[in-house]
């Protein structure tokens, strides 16, 4: 069933328009409204599917009257009604579902009530799953369990990703042309820029993603609505974290990070935060790690501080862990083997030997 609201200051227009939707059985009248800001009052309450609404009206233009609908009811769908084909372009700037000219045919109207019976269709899918977007590892979109989304192409992926990036604040145009297509003539730049965001909410639609739960408004700000993102959620564990956190909590923040942030790109613009969040993923694991060292879950600590070694050999502090890890269990084996390699990879890459303190706690396990 289609919740429908008229507006049109003309009472006989609105008969009408009540007369041919009333021949189709699937749709529901919710409200019918001369003035617009009663209307806008009483909105929020109805919660329609669609609102039919005249663009001339002396009490509040109609494309402002959408602005006010929309902020109420997101997911709303708005059929502009006019006399003037002019308008059209407005209505679709303002991403109105369809406009209809005046008078109105029952053909017209049979066309775009197809058109909202679809648009609901898609997000009654949608309902009750879960989308996911992953930062961590591959940069990644899709319904938790099924096939995640195709992107047209790879820059068109990018856009998206730095959209994901920016989440939560404004980017100007000239911000995205500058880290997306900063060799690219200006004129071709923010043609492919256009066709970027043309495609990102073409591509949305079609996997089903209703725009309550991802949208683009100006300064392309991309809005999320109940969308699992693994980086705002480790973000959000992280300023969590307390002195006297268990181990469990500790592991559930190590599961997060399944690999580095936009793992596998050239993306200069991810650098720095890539940087940051594996900081930040390094201070859980010393602190987990050395947890495991009190418990006596000697394997665990190892594993865990080798894993983060093999995918960043160059920080100290994790060295230093499993050097005093190998002493407490006494294997020298492994903790020869360990620094040999660990002196090397100083050596051959940046030229350094490890420093005193590291030496030390070397020196008192042979």
């Amino acid at each position: 069933m289609i919740k429908a609201v008229l507006i049109d200051d003309e009472r006989p227009a609105l008969k009408g328009l009540e007369y041919l939707l009333r021949s189709h059985q699937f749709v529901e009248i919710a409200g019918m409204f001369i003035n617009p800001l009663e209307a806008i009052e009483e909105i929020a309450g109805i919660k329609p599917h669609v609102v039919f609404l005249d663009i001339n009206m002396p009490q509040m233009q109609g494309i402002d009257a959408a602005s006010r609908i929309l902020d109420q009811c997101q997911d709303t769908n708005i059929v502009f009604v006019t006399a003037f084909d002019r308008y059209a372009i407005e209505a679709f700037e303002l991403h109105a579902l369809d406009y209809i000219l005046k008078p109105i045919s029952r053909e017209r109207l049979t066309i775009t009530l197809k058109r909202v019976m679809a648009k609901n269709q898609i997000k009654q899918q949608s309902e009750g799953k879960k989308l996911v977007i992953s930062c961590f590892g591959r940069f990644q979109m899709g319904w938790f369990g099924e096939e995640p989304v195709k992107w047209r192409t790879e820059k068109t992926r990018e856009l998206f990703a730095f959209l994901i990036h920016h989440q939560g604040r404004k980017v100007s145009k000239d911000q995205i042309l500058e880290q997306l297509w900063p060799e690219t003539p200006l004129e071709k730049a923010v043609h492919q820029l256009h066709n970027g965001i043309y495609y990102i909410r073409k591509t949305l639609v079609q996997y089903g993603i209703d725009k309550s739960l991802i949208s683009i408004s100006g300064y392309y700000s991309i809005n999320l609505g109940v969308v699992e993102v693994d980086v705002l959620l480790f973000q959000q564990c992280i300023g969590r974290v307390s002195c006297n956190m268990t181990i469990q909590c500790l592991e559930g923040i190590e599961t997060m990070y399944v690999g580095e942030y936009m793992e596998g790109t050239d993306w200069p613009w991810a650098d720095l935060e890539r940087e940051r969040l594996f900081r930040q993923y390094g201070e859980v694991v010393v602190r987990l790690s050395k947890a495991y060292i009190e418990k006596k879950e000697y394997a665990k600590a190892e594993k865990l501080l080798l894993k983060v070694f093999n995918r960043n050999p160059y920080e100290e502090n994790i060295t230093e862990l499993l050097m005093q890890l190998y002493r407490v269990t006494g294997d020298k084996t492994k903790a020869a083997r360990h620094f040999a390699a660990y002196t090397k990879l100083l050596m051959e890459d940046l030229g350094v030997q490890p420093q005193i303190k590291l030496l030390n706690i070397y020196s008192s396990i042979k």
